[in-house]
This record gives C-alpha cells, sequence and structure tokens, in this order.
C-alpha cells in the first residue's frame, strides 16, 4: 500500500475514523507534522559543557513554520495521543517527568518555551518529541535508566530537538517527501484506533509506505538534526547539574535492545541503528569531564518501581511483578529497599490486597529518610484501603490532609487528599 499525498491518505481513512475530519483543513495546508526523534538515531554528543557553534536554527524554522502555529499542531496532535490507550495519565509518573525535565529546561536554550513531559505505556526504549515542545517519554526508558543523569540526558536530547526547531527546518527542506510522510504517520496513529483485525496491518502499511518514499532524504536530514540536538542537549545536561557520562552505559544497553528487537521491530525504528562508533565518539568527548558522583533522588527508584507494575494491563501481569518486588526483597538484590517495597505495595493495591499493600507502604516509609510526596501518597492511600472502620479511615484523610500541608505545589498530594474526601462523602472539603 503506497500512499501518494497526505490528501490521498486523509481521504482513504475518513469514512473510517471520524475525528480525521477535525484536522482535514489543516492537513491539506501541509503543515501537520508528526516526528518522533528515536534514540536509535546517531548521537554524538561534545565535549565539555561549553558554547557550542551552531546556526541560526530558530530564524530559519521561523519562516516556515511560526512557533504560535507548531504548538497549535502540537496540541492536535495531543488530542488524538491522549485517547490512545497507551497514553499514560498516572499523576506520580506526570509529575515526576515533568519536575525532572523543567531541571533541564530551566538552563537550556528552550527555556522561555512551553514544554509538556508525558508517559507513553510502551516497553521500548524510546523517547520523541512532537511540535510544539511535547515530549513523550516511553515506560520501558525510565525503567532501563539506571540512574537519573540516563534519563536526563534522553530528555535534554529531545529538548535540544525542540530549541533547535528541527521540525520547522524539515518542513522547509524536506516540503516534497514530507507531506508523504505527515500523511503516512498520521494515518498510521489513527489506524491504530480504528478497531478490527486490519487496523495494525494499515498502520504498518502507512508507515513502510511513506517511508520507502523518502527514506534516503529523511535519514540525510534526520542525522544532523540529532548532531545538534546531542551538542545542545549534552551542554543542558552538564548545566543542570547531572553526570554527563551516564548516557553512554544506557547506550550500551540500547545496543543491546537494538539487537533483541532486530527483525521484530518496526523499519522506522531499525533506520538508524546504534552503532559502535557512535558510542566511541560520544566517550571521547565525555572524557575530558571531571569525575561527577549525584545520587539519585528516591522518587526516581520509586517511580521506576512504579512503572513496572502499570506496564502491565492484567492481573497476570501484576502478580508477576509483585513476585519480582518480594524475590528482590527475599534476596537482597533490590538497588533500593524502599522502592522494592514501594513497588510491592502499589502492585498489592492493584491487585485488591490492601493489607499487604500498607504493610509494604509502612516498611517502604521506615526503609528511607527522604522527602517524598510519592511514597507518603502510598502510604495515606493504602491506610484508607486497608481501614476497617471510619475512625481508621478518618487518620488515613488527616494524613492526606497533612501530606498536601506538607507539599502544596505536588499536585499528587493535593489531588490524592481531594479524592479521599471524595470518598468519604466530604464534597463540600473537596469543593473548597
Amino acid at each position: 500500500m503506497i500512499l501518494r499525498d497526505h490528501t490521498e491518505v486523509a481521504n482513504a481513512v475518513a469514512p473510517r475514523v471520524p475525528a480525521l475530519t477535525s484536522i482535514l483543513h489543516t492537513l491539506r495546508l501541509g503543515v501537520v507534522v508528526l516526528v518522533a526523534f528515536t534514540l536509535c538515531a546517531p548521537l554524538t554528543l561534545p565535549a565539555r559543557a561549553q558554547a557550542v557553534d551552531l546556526p541560526t536554527l530558530g530564524e530559519a524554522g521561523s519562516e516556515e513554520l511560526p512557533p504560535s502555529l507548531e504548538r497549535k499542531i502540537g496540541e492536535q496532535i495531543m488530542q488524538q495521543i491522549r485517547r490512545d490507550p497507551a497514553y499514560l495519565p498516572d499523576t506520580e509518573a506526570l509529575e515526576y517527568i515533568n519536575h525532572l525535565g523543567y531541571q533541564l529546561v530551566s538552563v537550556s536554550a528552550a527555556r522561555t518555551l512551553d514544554f509538556s513531559f508525558f508517559m507513553v505505556r510502551d516497553p521500548m526504549l524510546n523517547a520523541f518529541a512532537l511540535p510544539g515542545g511535547f515530549i513523550g517519554v516511553h515506560t520501558g526508558l525510565v525503567i532501563a535508566a539506571q540512574n537519573e543523569s540516563e534519563l536526563a540526558g534522553v530528555l535534554a536530547h529531545e529538548i535540544g530537538h525542540v530549541s533547535q526547531r528541527h521540525i520547522a527546518r524539515m518542513l522547509g527542506q524536506q516540503k516534497d517527501s514530507l507531506a508523504i510522510q505527515i500523511g503516512a504517520l498520521l494515518l498510521a496513529i489513527l489506524a491504530s484506533r480504528a478497531g478490527g483485525n486490519s487496523g495494525g496491518d494499515l498502520a504498518q502499511a502507512a508507515i513502510m509506505g511513506g517511508q520507502a518514499a523518502a527514506l534516503q532524504q529523511q535519514l540525510n536530514f534526520s542525522r544532523d538534526a540529532e548532531r545538534e540536538a546531542d551538542r545542545v542537549g549534552f551542554v543542558t545536561l552538564v548545566n543542570a547539574g547531572f553526570d554527563g557520562r551516564g548516557i553512554e552505559q544506557f547506550f550500551g544497553r540500547l545496543q543491546q535492545g537494538s539487537r533483541l528487537y532486530e527483525g521484530t521491530a518496526p523499519a522506522y525504528l531499525r533506520t538508524h541503528p546504534l552503532t559502535v562508533e557512535r558510542i566511541s565518539d560520544m566517550q571521547n568527548r565525555s572524557r575530558t569531564l571531571q569525575f561527577k558522583q549525584r545520587p539519585d533522588p528516591i522518587d526516581f527508584h520509586l517511580i521506576r518501581a512504579r512503572l513496572r507494575v502499570l506496564q502491565e494491563t492484567s492481573v497476570q501481569g501484576w502478580r508477576d511483578q509483585l513476585d519480582y518486588f518480594q524475590t528482590q526483597l527475599k534476596n537482597r538484590t533490590a538497588a533500593s529497599e524502599a522502592a522494592a517495597r514501594y513497588g510491592a505495595g502499589f502492585a498489592a493495591l492493584r491487585l485488591n490486597m490492601p493489607d499487604l499493600a500498607l504493610e509494604n507502604a509502612l516498611a517502604a516509609r521506615r526503609a528511607t529518610t527522604a522527602s517524598s510526596a510519592i511514597l507518603d501518597k502510598l502510604v495515606s492511600e493504602t491506610r484508607f484501603a486497608a481501614a476497617k472502620s471510619d475512625a481508621e479511615r478518618k487518620d488515613a484523610i488527616e494524613l492526606a490532609r497533612d501530606n498536601a500541608a506538607r507539599y502544596p505545589l505536588s499536585t499528587v498530594a493535593v489531588a490524592h487528599y481531594i479524592d479521599l474526601l471524595n470518598k468519604s462523602n466530604q464534597h463540600q472539603q473537596a469543593i473548597d
């Protein structure tokens, strides 16, 4: 199935997907862009966090796609993504990934832009940037990261794509092939929600057809874009106080992962293989950095444990994760006892085992003295779930109230307090 232009793509799927009609006009203007800059694309990091010689990319991009329009396009795409079952609207994960992302944004050249980081339930090691500052992160990527500097390095790279306005520049440099890719990738997203046995086949055909028509031109540009994003991202990573070497170890695991995925992943994910040369070049560039040991915050470990559970969507999957954390605790192999206890407690809560969930949540709280709205919320949540009387439920609500006062800027803490008030029929207090 070869789709020749974006209008043909739109007309082909419009009868099947009503949501497409709302974006047909923009699509026909040729400005709906969905570009996923995968981690498998070439990355070359500079030696130190200094100003680098880059072209004036913002000006070049703005000639083709004004920032205001780029943001609107991103918002339209996000409307579609949020309807997808793979989108993960978990309050804890969103709060963590946005907090981490804005530590990087605040010291980057893009600090005046409005960013939004979101999670996708997918075991593949991947992250991607969309128009307008929307950055998606796969659950598998967070789980695979062994320290926060590795994860921050990936986010800094994606922030680099946004700050360099690569999507707008691609629109200007690839006017002919871009229309094909726009239609193919948009069709793939919409067809995946069309239902029936043909949805997956249609999505696969769209990607294969569109990429086959524009592959070489796409690669020639994206390699340059990846190198630019690396230089900008590395500066951002180090300036934000993270360990610039952390990404090296992560790329080693990506290389192993790419071999495992070979033959099974969509062709789009195999067009930019991770090479030994790329890893070696990055090691040479980062060798001049002074040694920096940065302890990971407790929330990094807690979120990794939480996402292991959320990545599963079945009762058996939650049981497997509960066994995983209990085995770690039994064999004393957990990198963080508090995180393993947290993961076991959260998995037990999903399995409707409130007593076991509370036991592990309290043990997790005892295992660390670190401040964490995420951990304190689980303690209150499991206390309420395991409560046998109104008095015990009241104690859990008071704990949630104290947590909301302790973490006034935390959506996790405040939203949980409101949730417990509603569950106890204290609706007016929840409104207040």
